[in-house]
């Protein structure tokens, strides 16, 4: 795990307690790497899924390049 809680894992735990808290809204920081070579994402695929697994669905989607050179994405679930 690096800085901040990004694995698949981590972010349906953290869907878990924020779903379990009552909570109506869930947002998700995503970054994919200035590395990936691929037009698709499927690490942030794979957090979407376990996101909406812990009972959320992606409700709005944003993304943008970073300082960094990659790419992150803000993603708003809203409680099913």
């Amino acid at each position: 795990m690096g800085l901040f809680k990004n694995s698949a894992a981590d972010l349906a735990e953290l869907a878990t307690e924020a779903r379990a808290a009552g909570r109506t809204r869930f947002v998700a920081r995503l970054i994919a790497l200035s590395s990936t070579k691929d037009d698709a994402i499927d690490p942030w695929a794979e957090r979407i899924e376990a996101i909406e697994a812990a009972g959320w669905r992606v409700e709005h989607f944003s993304a943008t390049a970073n300082d960094k050179g990659g790419v992150e994405a803000y993603v708003l679930f809203a409680r099913v």
